[in-house]
């Protein structure tokens, strides 16, 4: 029998870890809320028609994509399906596919909203929380089995969308203990303005895709590639002459239109940043938010303004991104609807909490009560006791088996637990409660109304 494991790039989460999992997720989940987001889910397998073509050259690469032994039978007939499974029983029988597993939530949210357009009112705003695959080389900070949270915004053009994403990033960084986290703001026409100003002879989308490299193989990498699709060296040279970073401000903005020449799609992404502002004006930002003319994005459908999210010194790559994508329902048949969004990564936070033990002190503590007991007498009154417990909110367990009382404290100790209430014939005679902590040491007698005060001091 081969030794059990993971498939790469995929892992298990047991208590400990989804513990601080679920202290990251409550705390995005919560700002969605508070910025009146609606939750949604989507199934993770879509019809590969909805999938293909939405993520450009190196997202098609990694689709996951499924097919069935079973289709392929149901598209011959049943003597050559016969066939087959005689010359190749339990065998894998290759053939197209037309099922994959969701790369992201945006392309399964806009098909959401194009077939239940009749259902939901514009704008729509909803948040996902749920797994995404991708056949990516697994890497530090990057899995093929990951969360996303997304947050968007469909139906509507105005900026103040975009205005409240960056101060749902301000509050989730600052309620993750990251006020040093740097949000780098860009917009597509910037992107756009430089191929029309350097004349490239060079699609959009390709310069784009290739520009979202940088990260990873720098200036030189990308100079090399951009020279090996017929750009001249002296046209890159350019190019990185003229994108660079500082904080997203007026006077900043009122520069890059002067390195643009006031190119006209230029200042339309000048415009629409100067409106954005107007919309932060007082919003007291903690984290920095930069505009970053290198900031490409590599998904096609993107529009308008984009983000990307780091947190400094963390030796992991981006943690969330998003944007405006203007026309991303029109290949669904519903032309015309404009939407933004922003997801965050969740597996990439968590990596960098726990590097920089960023935990809360109490994270680690299991905040049950084990009810320990002598007999089965005694066990069938905790029972009862744990029914009254759990009526006042208090999560309650208690111990199944019929073993000595050390050896129920030591479960308690080794699954973290820190109150273990004993029940004995005094307690079932009194009514009271022992209530033992067992960090401590000390040991309390109380009624059960008087737990619940207790427990939370």
């Amino acid at each position: 029998m081969s030794k059990p494991a993971n498939p790469q790039g995929t892992r298990d989460f047991g208590p400990q870890v989804m513990r601080k999992r679920e202290f990251i997720l409550s705390i995005i989940r919560t700002v969605f809320k508070k910025y009146g987001f609606e939750p949604l889910e989507t199934p993770a397998l879509e019809l590969l028609d909805t999938l293909e073509g939405k993520y450009g050259e190196e997202g098609n690469k990694l689709l996951y994509k499924i097919r069935s032994n079973k289709e392929l039978f149901n598209e011959v007939s049943p003597e050559i399906a016969e066939e087959i499974k005689t010359l190749l029983p339990n065998r894998w029988i290759p053939g197209n596919s037309k099922l994959g597993l969701r790369y992201d939530l945006t392309i399964p949210f806009a098909r959401f909203v194009v077939q239940h357009r009749n259902d939901i009112t514009f704008p729509f705003r909803r948040y996902q929380i749920q797994q995404v695959w991708r056949g990516d080389r697994p890497a530090k900070g990057r899995f093929r089995e990951f969360t996303q949270c997304d947050a968007d915004s469909i139906g509507s053009t105005s900026l103040l969308n975009e205005a409240e994403l960056i101060q749902i990033y301000n509050e989730v960084f600052v309620n993750l203990g990251l006020p040093n986290a740097v949000l780098k703001v860009n917009h597509r026409k910037f992107l756009e303005a430089l191929v029309n100003e350097l004349q490239l002879e060079f699609p959009v989308a390709k310069f784009t895709s290739t520009l979202d490299k940088l990260d990873k193989i720098g200036v030189e990498g990308v100079t090399k590639e951009l020279m090996s699709y017929g750009i001249l060296e002296s046209k890159c040279n350019q190019i990185f002459a003229i994108i660079g970073h500082a904080a997203l401000t007026t006077q900043n903005l009122e520069t890059y239109a002067k390195a643009f020449n006031n190119n006209a799609i230029a200042l339309q992404a000048i415009d629409d940043l100067s409106h954005l502002l107007t919309f932060l004006e007082g919003s007291n930002l903690q984290i920095r938010v930069e505009l970053d003319l290198s900031l490409a994005r590599g998904l096609d459908y993107y529009t308008g303004c984009i983000f990307e999210a780091i947190v400094p010194n963390s030796e992991i790559g981006s943690v969330s991104g998003g944007g405006r994508y203007d026309d991303l329902t029109g290949v669904f048949g519903l032309n015309d609807i404009s939407g933004v969004g922003i997801s965050f990564g969740i597996d990439r936070l968590y990596e960098i909490l726990q590097v920089q033990d960023l935990w809360p002190k109490d994270l680690h503590e299991n905040k049950s009560v084990l009810l320990c007991h002598f007999d089965e007498k005694t066990q069938r009154y905790a029972t009862q006791v744990a029914r009254k417990l759990r009526n006042m909110g208090i999560a309650t367990l208690v111990y199944p088996d019929q073993k000595r009382i050390n050896k129920q404290f030591d479960f308690a100790n080794k699954i973290g637990v820190k109150y273990a209430i004993v029940i004995g014939e005094s307690e079932m005679e009194t009514g009271m409660l022992t209530v033992k902590n067992l960090n401590k040491g000390e040991q309390v007698s109380l009624e059960v109304t008087q737990l619940k005060v207790y427990l939370a001091t």
